[in-house]
């Protein structure tokens, strides 16, 4: 007869179809970010527009999810985590169609900020939901399911997009995300769970909001202007603000019992591993997954699209690990999936610092190996950060998690191709200054092995807050 232990240790196909209806509106969500990138120049000639004006379409999408994500812990509080998801959805939908149906770039730029207004609290509710219903003992194999959308989408966002430019129109790159959010509403009536809102609702920390959201959104938009190579004033004032207004938000946390996001949850052990694992990986992790299409297209000549299916060898090793990342991390714990799937990686990034004008059968096989090492380091990455967490603070955690990692992803990418830019002005060649850049994150991974080689050992004890030190 199984104990009750191994009955809740058991992800049941009850978590499983609550994984997928969430996934629906997740892929809605991802896809529509990378989907939209390579549809930008298209849609500035049919808008006329300059480049200048369309890539604020881009930014002000970005500003929106940094304005928003802070707001989630309060909003689940308030009105409850189901009836937040409907309403991210019916925004996202609605300015989806929007849009599509924009005339001008300034009306493109507007329903682009209400798109990320929705889409900015899609992937965190997801994440939420799934944490509240799958406890400490499935978290590893619930966010390996949930990691698929995320590597599908990189893969399949730029195939798509082109064939969506080149068949019915720009327009489309934005309405094909309509039925999926349709079907995610649809099946969210019967099939998601609440999480239930706060019975001591707390009043809204308005002080914190004024510091917090603009801090963040300055410090995101900065990192742009740096990636665009704007100049050190033009990215630096921004940055700089930023970093002011944050800082202050921190001595603002002091002074409030209950505060917009509590950085309190910092003094779990786990969950403060995980983020300074989470802002080591923007560049060690993921800066590469931006820097190598632009590898494909300046070393090889490589257009959008086969851009797209050169790198699918590393989606394929990265969903080809997954599952048993998950089951792994659950059993043993992060940390030796975490230092593995690191090493793991490095390997598979060597041939592109020593060969970058490899064939690219040597550089497809080195890309299915760095695809293996990141499905097993990047899913005990947010199991552990959930691990310690009551479930009362997960909707918080999440909001914390989300800033990390955008404040962690956007620096990563800016640092990465601002040192590629940076060694070509310098009279590098492309295939050097790639090399060099990627070298770089190298480096960064060895660092980034500090933080994973402290994780805590899997103990019941861990998941109690008397674990937090």
């Amino acid at each position: 007869m199984p104990t009750t232990s191994s009955v809740n240790d058991r992800v049941d196909p009850a978590l499983i179809r609550l994984a997928a209806v969430l996934m629906v509106g997740g892929i809605a969500s991802l896809l529509n970010t990378t989907i939209v990138g390579v549809s930008l120049d298209t849609i500035g000639t049919d808008l006329r527009a300059s480049v200048a004006e369309v890539q604020w379409a881009a930014s002000g999408y970005l500003l929106a999810l940094a304005v928003v994500v802070p707001t989630m812990a309060f909003l689940v509080d308030r009105i409850g985590g189901r009836r937040l998801w409907r309403i991210s959805l019916v925004l996202f939908t609605v300015s989806s169609l929007l849009c599509g149906a924009a005339w001008s770039a300034t009306s493109l730029i507007v329903f682009r900020v209400l798109q990320g207004f929705g889409g900015g609290l899609i992937l965190p509710l997801l994440q939420t939901i799934l944490a509240t219903a799958a406890g400490p003992n499935r978290l590893g194999r619930v966010m390996a399911l949930v990691a698929v959308p995320g590597q599908l989408a990189p893969l399949l966002g730029p195939i798509l997009g082109g064939m969506l430019i080149d068949g019915p129109g720009w327009r489309w790159v934005f309405w094909i995300s309509v039925p999926l959010c349709v079907l995610a509403l649809v099946l969210s009536w019967r099939k998601l769970p609440e999480v239930v809102p706060a019975t001591d609702r707390q009043p809204l920390d308005l002080g914190g909001l004024a510091l917090l959201c603009p801090g963040l959104a300055l410090l995101l938009y900065g990192s742009t202007r740096l990636t665009a190579s704007a100049g050190v004033l033009a990215a630096g004032l921004p940055v700089g603000a930023g970093l002011v207004l944050l800082c202050w938000y921190v001595l603002h946390t002091r002074r409030r019992t209950v505060p917009l996001v509590d950085l309190k949850l910092f003094r779990f052990r786990s969950f403060g591993l995980a983020s300074a694992l989470m802002l080591l990986a923007g560049a060690s992790i993921f800066g590469p997954m931006v820097l190598l299409p632009v590898f494909y297209q300046q070393v090889h000549g490589a257009s959008g699209m086969e851009t797209g299916l050169l790198l699918a060898p590393l989606a394929i090793g990265t969903m080809a690990a997954l599952p048993t990342a998950g089951k792994l991390t659950d059993r043993l714990g992060p940390r030796p999936l975490l230092v593995t799937g690191m090493a793991i990686a490095s390997i598979g990034t060597v041939p592109f610092v020593v060969a970058p004008t490899a064939d690219h059968v040597l550089l497809g096989t080195a890309l299915f190996i760095r695809g293996l090492g990141l499905g097993l380091a990047t899913v005990p990455i947010t199991a552990a950060a959930y691990s310690q967490l009551p479930a009362e603070l997960i909707p918080q955690g999440t909001t914390l998690i989300s800033i990390v990692q955008r404040i962690g992803g956007s620096f990563g990418t800016a640092l990465l191709l601002t040192l590629l830019h940076s060694r070509i002005a310098s009279g590098s060649s492309v295939e050097q200054a790639h090399g060099f850049t990627l070298a770089c994150t190298l480096g960064l991974s060895l660092i980034a092995l500090i933080p994973a080689a402290f994780m805590p050992r899997p103990a019941t004890a861990e998941s109690t807050p008397n674990a937090r030190n």
